[in-house]
């Protein structure tokens, strides 16, 4: 059962390296950024720090994930999309194996069929989250290095692990080191090398602080949203090392039980984690109605775009970028600012505070999200009254969306 295991992740890793892009909840945005660091090295500027087509003009290059990326990126002009892809299989592939490294007692047998079920070791690379993956792999790597005596490659992994993805490694590896404390003999080399790695990773917590995402949305919604995520990503960690407890404790005869048990998680888990459109990844192609919108007549180059749309997995947002558009918004849910608004006056601030040009509103957002923005919308362009000095137009029309116009034409 576990080589079969292992050969079911292999020919999942080689069929998501083998797509040109991967389309699934946090895929699009790594195909977005790594088109970015690409492109601006194949021009010979180096590597940009700022990314002005997204949030509003005030995004970050490096939210996150500047090894990867950068990696992928320094690929990107002879792979194109394919490099990001195959760094998506490769995150996945080292998260794996920095599992087996820090926890070998679960590495053969039912115990290690057990961990290759885990539905949020499978999710990772299924829903595409780079970022995370390698973020993972390195601190699960710090642990393995810790158990075997390597303090010093432990604490720089550790670092890089939080480097890479700060908002969700900084607490994780705290609670790790934590759970750890009362077990550890060297208390204070553990709590010592943790904290050189912590101040290490300080450049990449400022960089999260100073992303437009963190003043796009309310620190309530950031908090639950950082809680939620965190919670859910624990358990790559928390798993296989309650495996090894278990194992260690003598109770080897679980082992086809914990598999049976992670076969169940991945069916509970299915819809909460959205498992349906991870799956679809593998097979998935974008949906072409954005890219097929921007070749027509009435795309604005170099517009600012308020995109809302269900469904797609944000496919349409990078297909704007790559035809030359700005986006009003990062790629996060938080900073989407998904939400009614009290009346038409507060929603043209909101446009205008995001330098909004052109909304492109779809139908399965009114049926995703129930929001009023699109009744907003369509009541300001009936009108054609100037609101705030502005006015909204109705622009175009296609399958299932409406784009409308935000100028001060005639105000």
């Amino acid at each position: 059962m576990a080589a079969a295991a292992a050969v079911a992740w292999l020919a999942g890793l080689v069929a998501l390296g083998a797509r040109r892009i991967v389309v699934s909840l946090d895929s699009l945005s790594n195909y977005a950024h790594v088109w970015w660091i690409g492109e601006s090295l194949r021009a010979g500027h180096g590597l940009p720090w700022r990314m002005p087509v997204l949030g509003h003009g005030d995004a970050l290059t490096y939210p996150y994930a500047f090894v990867p990326w950068t990696a992928a990126g320094l690929a990107w002009p002879v792979g194109d999309e394919h490099v990001v892809s195959i760094t998506l299989a490769l995150g996945a592939l080292a998260l794996v194996l920095a599992t087996f490294y820090a926890f070998p007692e679960v590495s053969e047998g039912w115990w290690a069929a057990a961990t290759l079920a885990n539905p949020i070791l499978l999710m990772a690379p299924l829903a595409g989250q780079l970022p995370f993956e390698w973020a993972a792999a390195a601190l699960l790597a710090a642990i393995g290095s810790w158990r075997r005596g390597h303090r010093v490659a432990a604490a720089v992994l550790a670092a890089l692990a939080m480097l890479t993805h700060a908002a969700v490694l900084v607490p994780l590896t705290a609670l790790v080191v934590a759970a750890w404390l009362p077990r550890e003999h060297d208390r204070r080399g553990l709590l010592t090398a943790w904290a050189a790695a912590t101040l290490a990773a300080l450049p990449a917590v400022a960089v999260v602080v100073a992303s437009p995402v963190a003043t796009d949305s309310s620190t309530a919604t950031q908090i639950a949203a950082l809680a939620e995520t965190l919670a859910a990503r624990a358990f790559v960690v928390i798993v296989p090392a309650a495996f090894t407890v278990l194992r260690r404790s003598g109770r080897s005869s679980l082992g086809p039980a914990l598999f049976g048990a992670a076969l169940v998680m991945n069916v509970a888990l299915y819809s909460p984690l959205q498992l349906d459109q991870a799956w679809r990844s593998l097979v998935r192609r974008p949906d072409p109605t954005v890219a097929a919108f921007a070749r027509t007549g009435a795309f604005t180059t170099a517009a600012t775009y308020r995109l809302l749309r269900a469904g797609d997995a944000k496919v349409g947002m990078y297909q704007l970028l790559r035809a030359g558009a700005r986006l009003d918004s990062e790629f996060f849910p938080e900073s989407m600012a998904r939400r009614s608004f009290p009346d038409t006056a507060s929603y043209v601030r909101f446009l205008l505070g995001r330098r909004v040009d052109e909304v492109m509103v779809f139908d399965s957002y009114d049926r995703a999200f129930g929001t009023n923005e699109h009744r907003l919308l369509a009541v300001l362009a009936a009108s054609s009254a100037c609101v705030e000095g502005r006015r909204v137009d109705r622009r175009a029309t296609g399958p299932g969306f409406v784009v409308y116009a935000v100028t001060a034409t005639g105000c």
